[in-house]
């Protein structure tokens, strides 16, 4: 997985006291910096005219929204940074962008593994002259402050006026606005990826390091984002369950791309057995979280198919080890184009390099592969020795010691899991994903060079025509083997959605027969 931007809005009811809460250094143990560009009294006013407009609406409901926040998670490395200077360049930015007025501090958490800075903005711009209004005639105000029509409906059965109410005779001042009207802007979902964008790019810029870059979370790619827990969170243990399984997925997804497959591929997968099936959960049934978990469990056991498919057509191939000949190919003849030496030498060492990185990859994704092989066979054998009561009593101390081995297979597995997954950051990457991108096109390269330079050296040797024929395009090669690989993948996704099929029924009775022309199948290709 790449490193992603974290930005996250929230609505104030009470702005003065988070201003407050974010920039007192009694009440914040790690407070490195604050900055304004606004004096305090601004927020007591906007808070005024807030309460004012929502009491003015007459909403028996909710609650007075008096400004908003957000909160920005920073790199570890820009803490080499000067705080105040940072902290003036990441508010002085958005004010700038939208033109309201802002307040910021920049924090370390309690536990010191989260640098982020908080900012307050107004979600109304304020006027350069204050607008007043003057009363044409008496206006009366219940002790809610709300306009009430008639002087009867503030008073007492004795004619006296309730404690709380209020009384504006005619020509004097019952309104004086110093902001606009809330801007709807801020309450737009596309404000939020507009503003992740923005301090994205403007983290990048900062950061010396290209492994400390983020990127803004692609919802159309193949991976599942991970929620935030934040501090006091009732729902704490659901979105840890939650996030352990869209870890699972991701895992999974980079284990697939390593084994062969494509992003397009993953990314169908995605959208057929998750997007699709939670628009018509919500469609159906209304947003339920247990829901999603069922979805996302059966879209991990499909995709796990699918690269258990991958796999063990990468066993068979290294068990045969039969190399793939090509027919030759008689060429016209061409003038080959000149070639580059220094341009050889620059592809042959971008191929090495992610060539190294592909097959450290490869290893390691067949190293979890083996671990979770075992844990199945000992899973098997462990059902097996516990199915009578005679197996429970004669095989205790089997049982036992393969529990433990499962145990201990199981931390290795997520230990290794856990290496894949930090791989790519270690090496300047995003995500696995990118690393076999860029490994496919400087092959791609590499050959293409490598090609023009045997056509270049055969135009201009004295070799024999025999010699010539017996020679043949690496180019089409590649094309002849890439053709069969996107023909043998497709049968393997329709393969791995058939067994799937197949595991939905009952546990008990499987049809066997199925299973086993599946894997048939899976040979032949």
């Amino acid at each position: 997985m790449p490193r992603h931007s974290f930005v996250q809005i929230s609505k104030l009811p009470d702005v003065r006291g988070r201003v407050d809460y974010i920039s007192n250094p009694k009440r914040q143990e790690h407070l490195y910096a604050t900055y304004s560009t606004t004096e305090h009294d601004f927020w007591k006013r906007l808070a005024e005219q807030a309460q004012f407009d929502f009491r003015k609406s007459n909403q028996k409901t909710g609650r007075c929204i008096e400004a908003r926040e957000l909160i920005i998670a920073l790199p570890e490395s820009l803490r080499q940074l000067n705080p105040k200077f940072l902290l003036k360049v990441f508010t002085e930015k958005f004010r700038e962008k939208y033109g309201v007025q802002c307040t910021s501090a920049l924090h370390h958490n309690k536990a010191m593994t989260n640098y982020h800075i908080h900012l307050i903005f107004a979600d109304r711009e304020a006027l350069e002259q204050p607008e007043i209004k003057y009363a044409s005639r008496n206006m009366f105000y219940d002790e809610n402050g709300r306009h009430v029509r008639t002087k009867k409906e503030i008073q007492n059965a004795d004619k006296t006026i309730r404690p709380g109410c209020k009384i504006i005779p005619k020509g004097e001042a019952y309104e004086v606005r110093y902001f606009s009207e809330r801007q709807d802007r801020f309450k737009e979902k596309s404000f939020l990826q507009e503003v992740k964008d923005m301090y994205t790019d403007l983290i990048n810029e900062c950061v010396s390091d290209e492994k400390d870059k983020l990127q803004v979370f692609d919802k159309a790619g193949p991976y599942l984002p991970t929620k935030k827990i934040g501090k006091n969170n009732p729902k704490a243990k659901e979105i840890e369950a939650d996030n352990a399984l869209r870890k699972e997925w991701n895992n999974t997804v980079d284990q697939v791309l390593i084994a062969g497959g494509t992003l397009e591929e993953v990314v169908e997968f995605k959208k057929e057995y998750v997007t699709e099936k939670v628009a018509e959960s919500i469609r159906r049934d209304g947003n339920q979280p247990g829901i999603f978990a069922t979805i996302l469990r059966s879209a991990i056991e499909v995709l796990k198919t699918f690269y258990r498919f991958l796999m063990f057509r990468i066993e068979k191939a290294e068990k045969e080890a039969v190399e793939t000949t090509v027919p030759d190919q008689t060429q016209e003849s061409k003038t080959a184009e000149p070639f580059d030496p220094a341009e050889l030498q620059r592809a042959r060492a971008d191929f090495l390099h992610l060539k190294i990185l592909h097959d450290d990859l490869s290893a390691m994704n067949r190293k979890i592969y083996a671990i979770e092989k075992s844990i199945q066979n000992m899973n098997r054998q462990l059902k097996q020795l516990e199915n009578g009561f005679a197996d429970k009593v004669l095989h205790m101390f089997e049982r036992k010691e393969l529990r433990m081995k499962i145990t201990s297979q199981k931390e290795k597995l997520e230990h290794a899991k856990e290496q894949l997954r930090l791989y790519p950051a270690q090496h300047g990457f995003d995500s696995v994903g990118e690393i076999e991108i860029a490994y496919q096109q400087t092959n791609r390269t590499y050959e293409e060079i490598l090609d023009r330079q045997k056509k270049y050296e055969d135009e201009h040797s004295d070799k024999s025509k025999d010699h010539a024929k017996k020679t043949y395009s690496l180019e089409k090669k590649r094309d002849h083997m890439e053709k069969a690989k996107t023909e043998r993948q497709s049968v393997l996704m329709k393969l791995a959605k058939k067994q799937v099929l197949v595991n939905e029924g009952d546990a008990h009775k499987r049809d066997k027969t199925l299973y086993s022309n599946l894997r048939r199948e899976s040979l032949e290709i």
